[in-house]
């Protein structure tokens, strides 16, 4: 991500691009990701400015962005606040691809997804791994409200922003459908067959997952698609968690070796 002459060579000729590079919550070596990923995404920034781009899409998150009262309903429009070290981290990335588009006219379109799920990455990791070896713990009561999006339909809305792009735009990508960690632990379990999960205090989870992914996970906030789906046309294959786990469930069991 930091070597020039290789991102050079990556965008020589491209009409459009997407910048997938970044952290996630839950690094192992959360400070050497960081760096790394502002490194890329400066360098990034300075090879587009020789190129010919119709779109670029960056990918960004939503959770731990936005100021908002537990369990409120927000959209694109609310108050951006970071909330941990590493969502400070990839809104100030945020606002690097944001300035190369007010100063230079990058045609940058920026979407965040919350949780997304499938088979594989982190969901895979602290999700179906644990509940597959009955490990999965609800941290706390578990009454604190998550937002979620299938992988496919998150994939759908960057196709849709690279073939009609939004110059300047920021998106939530998130299903119809919040719901409590609680009511959403015990729908996975039950694709599994497997009893409802029990519960773990928040320290012990951060023991395990760190910090910010579990202060993430906890910060309770209803998203708001309607932008996504007016400006782009996006429409959810899998518009709820009902929809689409018991698929990703059933491949992930068949991915496993017999």
């Amino acid at each position: 991500m930091g070597d020039a002459t290789v991102l050079r060579k990556g965008v020589a000729g491209a009409d459009a691009g997407v910048h997938l590079a970044l952290p996630r919550a839950g690094e192992k070596d959360a400070i050497e990701a960081s760096l790394v990923a502002k490194r890329g995404t400066n360098a990034l920034m300075d090879v587009c400015r020789d190129a010919t781009l119709h779109a670029f899409v960056h990918a960004s998150g939503a959770l731990g962005v936005y100021r908002h009262d537990p369990g409120e309903w927000i959209d694109e429009t609310a108050p951006e606040e970071p909330t941990t070290p590493s969502t400070h981290d990839r809104w100030t990335m945020d606002r690097v691809v944001r300035a190369a588009h007010d100063e230079w006219g990058l045609p940058v379109t920026i979407l965040r997804p919350p949780i997304v799920y499938g088979v594989g990455s982190a969901f895979r990791e602290f999700f179906l791994d644990l509940m597959r070896r009955r490990l999965f713990r609800v941290i706390g009561d578990g009454s604190y409200v998550i937002d979620l999006v299938h992988v496919e339909d998150a994939a759908a809305a960057y196709r849709l922003a690279l073939e009609r792009p939004a110059a300047g735009e920021t998106f939530l990508v998130v299903d119809d459908e919040p719901v409590t960690m609680r009511t959403f632990a015990d729908f996975l379990a039950g694709a599994f067959g497997r009893r409802r999960p029990g519960s773990a205090p928040a320290f012990l989870a951060r023991l395990v997952a760190g910090h910010d992914a579990v202060d993430i996970l906890q910060e309770s906030v209803r998203l708001r698609n309607a932008k996504l789906k007016s400006r782009l046309g996006w429409a959810p294959r899998y518009p709820t968690y009902r929809d689409g786990i018991p698929g990703v469930v059933r491949r992930y069991l068949e991915s496993r070796p017999a």
